[in-house]
């Protein structure tokens, strides 16, 4: 009896596997679509990236892109140096410091220009530096200095999505 017991739960562990293994194969063509949908929407964002494949052409494009930006919106970029790359997975972030000096509304402007670019940008840091206001004070065009680091994105050598 005991070993007649034995059986029928192995038996039934066995048909629930069986139920299992047969679940995950009807759901391999909704597996297949997904990973195409999602090799897809990776492939899009890898069209975000920075131009190049290393960190100093990618370096020398956000740069670039930080001067074109600026100099639309008459902020001056007064220095810029570029940090080492951080690798992220698969990927290599591309830091950019730059200081900048503008008023508040130009500052904004490049912030939302930068933040809307067409190239995936992030900003991790951000400075800063406002002169003292006086209340006898009713200039709001006041030069502010702004210390921020502008990252991007480049895929590794021979990293795969």
């Amino acid at each position: 009896m005991a070993l007649q017991s034995s059986w029928d739960q192995d038996l039934e562990r066995k048909r629930q596997l069986l139920v299992r293994y047969q679940t995950l194969r009807d759901s391999k063509g909704k597996v297949a679509q997904a990973l195409q949908a999602l090799k897809t929407t990776v492939g899009q964002m890898e069209g975000q990236f920075l131009a190049g494949d290393n960190p100093g052409v990618a370096s020398a494009d956000l740069q670039e892109i930080l001067k074109n930006i600026t100099g639309a919106h008459g902020v001056q970029m007064t220095s810029t140096k570029v940090l080492q790359a951080r690798d992220a997975g698969s990927y290599q972030e591309v830091p950019v410091q730059v200081q900048l000096s503008g008023n508040v509304a130009q500052l904004l402007t490049v912030l939302y220009h930068l933040e809307h670019h067409k190239k995936l940008l992030f900003i991790p840091e951000m400075e800063i530096n406002a002169p003292r206001w006086m209340a006898t004070q009713r200039d709001q065009t006041q030069t502010l200095q702004v210390n921020l680091v502008v990252t991007g994105l480049i895929k590794k050598k021979g990293a795969s999505a």
